[in-house]
């Protein structure tokens, strides 16, 4: 007996151990509703709480299955503490350097913020080999460990929460912007396809995201395509030799030698990823006349990729890829179909095949067909807002209360010209009437004194889903009108 006794006692200290990963939370900041609305004013966007940001430290294992520490950011909404608050995970875009991470506070993070703002416990992992992490270099879209980096922070932030008796409830909403797409998606995968019992996907919306990897990158190598960002490719092939070990036995055997300096500066971490960039597309316009990122590569290394079904580096990419499985929880691809950067074939191909296999809810949509990678960002995640909006339980979007006596009713509903919205007799107070489309813009805003019957005319509004927001000084009541022309 006792012999049995022990190795069953050293295993459950083991996990006890290994379930508690939160190291540290720190607070770094917190912004006000008042500053966050002022800076989301300028991009169209509102916002309808504060936030306090934390540094939270972690445990989560490494490709090796060493235990590293990594990093990532947590923002919580200033709402009252046993006010049940929805998850949310942001992923976030290819870093440019080690630090330029979201528990640095960088401009990105405030796309953390906006989510906080809407009342959610928004997170954004750093990623293994960024931030904290003890890592010598990340394991760039790699699909297996953005989504542990994702799922141990979300661990980890519900033990402070529970540590702190701040109350959550179980909706989990997840969404990313470019390799942060792709990280969100290999997060949705891994919940919905082996941690089911632990975790429920609300809805996602995965944004510019490279979720067919293998099809891009081997399909560009045959012919001179100019790509402003050769480092991405580089760090591709780097970062899964640092996993797999059997790309490459050398870096000879993969590029020419006028690029091997400085793509061994880059994975010894000497320069950053950003400096890499710039000197390979200097020396790739110097040799080239432009940057065609397969002049880095050698003749042989992308034959073998292109035809061998066996080469290593193309069976790491097809392990890579997130476009062939079937997502349960309500799902979009956001995309915009200028995208210099990520192609928006990626979002259309990944829907007709997830959609092929029986996926019940996804669809991929176009924010704007002239938009390039940048200037995508605020009005797909403005989308992302309004459609993760459809499914919150409860009050958390706004530090004011749901109000019923402000219920008031949409007549026709769908709508084509006109939406009709009926107050109760219990609505004497001024209000404050909203119309807000998917992409978060703000269709129209009236203020009523004595609000009865108010029609609101959306006659040059183009058809699908649209926000209806009451508010007054007492609080708020929110109704969904679909138009149809």
């Amino acid at each position: 007996m006792k012999k049995t006794l022990l190795p069953v006692l050293l295993i459950g200290l083991f996990f006890q151990a290994f379930s508690q990963n939160l190291v540290e939370a720190t607070l770094l900041e917190t912004r006000s509703q008042a500053e966050l609305s002022l800076i989301f004013t300028l991009i169209g966007v509102s916002a309808n709480n504060g936030g306090t940001a934390y540094k939270v430290l972690y445990e989560t294992p490494d490709t090796d299955g060493t235990i590293d520490t990594a990093s990532g950011l947590v923002i919580l909404p200033i709402l009252d503490k046993d006010l049940a608050k929805p998850f949310l995970t942001y992923q976030h875009g290819t870093a440019s350097s080690r630090d330029n991470v979201p528990s640095r506070i960088p401009q990105e993070a405030l796309l953390v913020y906006y989510f906080a703002s809407q009342g959610y416990i928004s997170m954004a992992p750093d990623y293994l080999g960024l931030g904290d992490s003890r890592r010598a270099i990340h394991p760039y879209v790699h699909a297996d460990t953005e989504a542990s980096a994702a799922i141990d922070l979300l661990r980890a932030t519900k033990q402070y929460l529970d540590a702190e008796g701040i109350a959550y409830s179980d909706q989990l909403f997840m969404t990313g912007y470019s390799q942060g797409g792709h990280a969100s998606m290999a997060m949705h995968k891994e919940i919905e396809t082996n941690l089911s019992e632990e975790f429920t996907v609300t809805a996602a919306s995965h944004m510019s995201g490279p979720y067919s990897l293998s099809q891009d990158i081997i399909g560009s190598t045959g012919t001179d395509r100019i790509y402003d960002f050769p480092s991405y490719v580089v760090w591709i092939f780097v970062g899964y030799q640092s996993v797999y070990g059997d790309l490459y036995p050398d870096l000879a055997t993969v590029f020419q030698p006028e690029y091997i300096e400085s793509v061994e500066q880059f994975a010894n971490g000497t320069i950053t990823r950003g400096a890499l960039n710039d000197l390979l597309v200097d020396q790739l316009t110097a040799a080239h006349g432009a940057s065609y990122p397969n002049r880095l590569f050698t003749e042989s290394f992308l034959n073998d990729l292109r035809t061998n079904p066996e080469n290593p580096a193309r069976l790491a990419l097809q392990a890579n890829d997130l476009y062939d499985w079937v997502p349960t929880a309500p799902t979009q691809l956001l995309y915009c179909m200028a995208d210099e950067q990520v192609a928006f074939t990626n979002a259309t191909f990944t829907d007709s095949i997830m959609n092929a296999n029986g996926a019940p809810s996804v669809t991929s949509i176009d924010i704007n067909s002239e938009f390039g990678h940048g200037d995508c960002v605020i009005p797909a995640t403005a989308n992302t807002a309004a459609f993760f909006a459809q499914f919150l339980e409860g009050n958390v979007t706004s530090t004011l209360a749901v109000d019923p006596t402000l219920a008031f009713k949409i007549n026709p509903n769908p709508a084509s010209q006109y939406i009709r919205v009926a107050f109760p007799a219990s609505a004497t107070t001024a209000t404050n009437i909203q119309v807000v489309n998917l992409q978060g813009q703000l269709i129209q805003e009236q203020v009523v004194e004595s609000p009865t019957t108010l029609a609101i005319d959306m006659t040059n509004q183009p058809s699908g889903l649209y926000i209806v927001q009451v508010t007054s000084d007492n609080g708020f009541w929110i109704e969904k009108v679909m138009v149809g022309k």
